[in-house]
C-alpha cells in the first residue's frame, strides 16, 4: 500500500513539474517575440536617423556651395565683369571639386539660358520651362528649392536639382545657380543599408512636395503604386511631421513593415525605413524552435527521470553570463568611444576659433559665419558627448546604499542655476522635501536635469516659476513632483520625450542634446522608481516621479 500511495505523489512532482515547464516556455517565446519586435523598431529608428543625417549633411555641402556662388555672382555684377569669364569658371570648378555628388554646377540669365556652368556644352541650354526655375523666379526671397526627379537635358539621366535664386542689386531676379545630383548617387546611399531579405527604404518629399518619391530600394515596377501615399500614412505624418514608427502593409509589394519615418530637417525631404515582420517572425521563429526543441527533450527527460535537469540550469547560467559580459562590453565601448573623442572635438574647436581670431579682419562675412557655425557645432558636441558619458555610466556604475536630502539636494542645485535663474527673472517654490533612498550625486544631478529644463523650455510671454513638492505615499515610497508655467507638451509626445535624442523643438531651443530627459529616467529606474510627465500645451508640464524613501526617517526634511 505504501508503494502505490508513493508512485501518483512522484507522477504529480512530475506533472507539475511539465506544467511549469510549459509556462515557462510560454512566457519566455512571448517574451522573446516582444523583444525581437522591440529591436526591429529600434533597429528601422537607428537606419533611418542616420540616413537622415547623411543625406543632410549632403545637401548642407551643396548649399554651401551654392550661396557661395550667389555672392560670387553679386560681387561680378557689382564690379560689372562678364559671368562667363575664365575666372569664374575656375570658381565654379573648385567648387564642383568638393562635391562628389553633384553632377555639374551652372548659373542661368534671368531669361533662363545657362550663361557658364561646369560641364561641357551647357552653355545656351534653356531650363525656362523647368518648374524649379519658374518657381525660382517667383519666390520674393532667396531659398534653397530641391526639385522632383527629372530627366537631365544634357546627360539625359535621372536627376535632382538644388537651386537657389540670384538676384540684382534692387532685388529683380536675375536667373538661378543650380546642382544636379544624380538619382545613383541616392540609390548607392539606401542600396548598401542591412534591412534583411524583405526591408525597404525609400526617400520622399514632404507633405509640401505631395510626397513625390525619389528614390526607392528594393525598385518596384513603373506600374506599382509606389509614388501613391496611402491615407494612413498622410494622417500619421499629420500628426506628427518629424517622425514615427508604426506597422502597415505596403501597396507595392504587400509586404507588412515595421517602418519608421523622419523628416530631413530642414529641408522638405522624408527618410523611411521598413524591415520586414516576416523577417522578424523568421529569426523568432528560428529561436523558438530551439527553446521549443529543448522543452520537448527536457519532457522526454523528465519522463525518464529528468537526467538533463542539471545541465539546462548550467546552460542557462552559461547564457546569462554571456549576456551580462556582452552588456558590459558594449557599455564599456559607448564610453571609450565617448571618451576618445573628446580630444580631437577639442581641437576643432580650439583652431577654430584661432582662426577666427588671427584672420577676422581679413575675411568677409559669410566665412566669419561659417566659422561661427562651426565652433557653435563643436561646442554642441562637446555637450552631447559629455552627456553620452555621463548616461553610459548610469548602467554601469554600481551605486553603493546611501540616503540624500533631497532639501539639500536641491540646494546645491540652485548655487549651479542661480545665475541662469535670475537672468530669466525664474523663481521657485518649495515644499517639504523627504529623505530618499538613492545616491546623492545621481539626485542632483536629476533635480538639475528636470529644472533646467523647466528654465530652457520656458513661455516667451512670461518669466519661469517652478513648483517642486513631496508627497508621501504607502509601502515606503514618495512622490516628487516638479511643475512649470512653460510651453507644455503635447500628450503626443509624453513618453517620447524620454527617448535619448529626442528633442520636440529643435529650432526654437537649439542649445539642448535631447539626452537631459533620457538621463533623468535611467537615474529614477536605477533607484526602483518611475518618471512620467502631466502636461498641456502652452500651460505647463509636470514632471512626477517615485523614489523609495529613508526607512529611518519617517518625516519629510523642510525645505526653506
Amino acid at each position: 500500500r505504501q508503494r502505490h500511495l508513493t508512485i501518483p505523489c512522484e507522477m504529480c512532482i512530475r506533472d507539475s513539474v511539465n506544467l511549469m515547464l510549459f509556462a515557462v516556455v510560454w512566457i519566455a517565446l512571448e517574451s522573446s517575440y516582444q523583444h525581437h519586435r522591440d529591436g526591429s523598431e529600434t533597429t528601422s529608428r537607428n537606419i533611418s536617423h542616420l540616413l537622415s543625417q547623411s543625406v543632410a549633411s549632403d545637401i548642407d555641402r551643396i548649399d554651401i556651395a551654392l550661396v557661395a556662388v550667389t555672392g560670387e555672382m553679386a560681387r561680378l555684377q557689382t564690379t560689372h565683369q562678364r559671368l562667363d569669364s575664365a575666372a569664374t569658371k575656375s570658381f565654379l570648378a573648385q567648387l564642383h571639386a568638393h562635391l562628389p555628388m553633384v553632377m555639374g554646377l551652372s548659373v542661368t540669365n534671368a531669361d533662363g539660358a545657362i550663361v557658364v556652368g561646369t560641364k561641357e556644352g551647357s552653355q545656351g541650354i534653356s531650363l525656362a520651362d523647368r518648374p524649379y526655375f519658374q518657381r525660382l523666379r517667383e519666390l520674393p526671397q532667396p531659398e534653397l528649392l530641391i526639385s522632383s526627379p527629372l530627366q537631365g537635358r544634357l546627360s539625359g539621366k535621372n536627376v535632382v536639382v538644388f537651386a537657389r535664386r540670384l538676384e540684382q542689386a534692387d532685388g529683380r531676379f536675375n536667373g538661378v545657380v543650380y546642382a544636379a545630383v544624380e538619382i545613383a548617387w541616392f540609390e548607392d546611399k539606401v542600396q548598401n543599408l542591412d534591412l534583411g531579405r524583405h526591408g525597404a527604404v525609400a526617400l520622399r518629399g514632404d507633405a509640401t512636395r505631395g510626397f513625390d518619391l525619389v528614390v526607392r530600394f528594393p525598385p518596384q515596377p513603373p506600374s506599382s503604386p509606389q509614388a501613391t501615399m496611402s491615407a494612413t500614412f498622410q494622417a500619421r505624418i499629420a500628426a506628427d511631421p518629424q517622425g514615427g514608427t508604426y506597422e502597415a502593409k505596403a501597396g507595392s509589394d504587400g509586404i507588412t513593415r515595421i517602418v519608421t519615418y523622419q523628416a530631413i530637417s530642414p529641408y522638405p525631404l522624408i527618410s523611411m525605413v521598413g524591415l520586414a515582420t516576416e523577417d522578424m517572425v523568421a529569426e523568432w521563429f528560428n529561436e523558438a524552435l530551439k527553446v521549443l526543441l529543448l522543452a520537448g527533450a527536457f519532457l522526454v527527460i523528465t519522463l525518464l527521470g529528468g537526467l538533463g535537469l542539471i545541465r539546462s540550469w548550467r546552460i542557462l547560467e552559461v547564457r546569462t553570463e554571456q549576456l551580462a559580459r556582452s552588456n558590459a562590453d558594449l557599455e564599456q565601448f559607448a564610453y571609450v568611444a565617448s571618451h576618445d573623442l573628446q580630444t580631437p572635438l577639442r581641437n576643432i574647436g580650439l583652431y577654430t576659433q584661432l582662426l577666427e581670431r588671427r584672420y577676422r579682419d581679413k575675411i568677409d562675412e559669410d566665412a566669419n559665419e561659417f566659422i561661427k557655425y562651426i565652433v557653435d557645432g563643436s561646442k554642441n558636441m562637446a555637450r552631447m558627448i559629455s552627456d553620452i558619458l555621463e548616461y553610459s555610466r548610469i548602467s554601469s556604475y554600481e551605486f553603493e546604499e546611501a540616503s540624500t536630502d533631497l532639501a539639500e539636494a536641491l540646494h546645491s542645485v540652485l548655487k549651479n542655476l542661480g545665475p541662469i535663474l535670475e537672468e530669466t527673472g525664474g523663481w521657485l517654490c518649495i515644499g517639504a522635501l523627504p529623505v530618499v533612498q538613492a545616491e546623492p550625486v545621481q539626485m542632483e544631478s536629476l533635480l538639475q536635469n528636470l529644472i533646467e529644463n523647466a528654465v530652457t523650455y520656458r513661455h516667451p510671454e512670461r518669466p519661469p516659476r517652478i513648483e517642486v513638492r513631496a508627497t508621501r505615499l504607502p509601502e515606503g515610497r514618495c512622490q516628487i513632483a516638479i511643475r512649470d508655467n512653460g510651453i507644455g507638451i503635447d500628450p503626443a509626445y509624453r513618453e517620447k520625450v524620454f527617448d535619448i535624442f529626442q528633442r520636440l523643438a529643435p529650432q526654437a531651443f537649439p542649445n539642448g542634446t535631447g539626452i537631459g530627459l533620457a538621463l533623468c529616467r535611467r537615474i529614477v529606474q536605477r533607484f526602483g522608481g518611475v518618471i512620467w510627465i502631466d502636461s498641456d500645451r502652452d500651460i505647463g508640464v509636470t514632471f512626477l516621479f517615485t523614489l523609495p524613501v529613508e526607512p529611518e526617517r519617517d518625516e519629510p526634511a523642510a525645505a526653506s
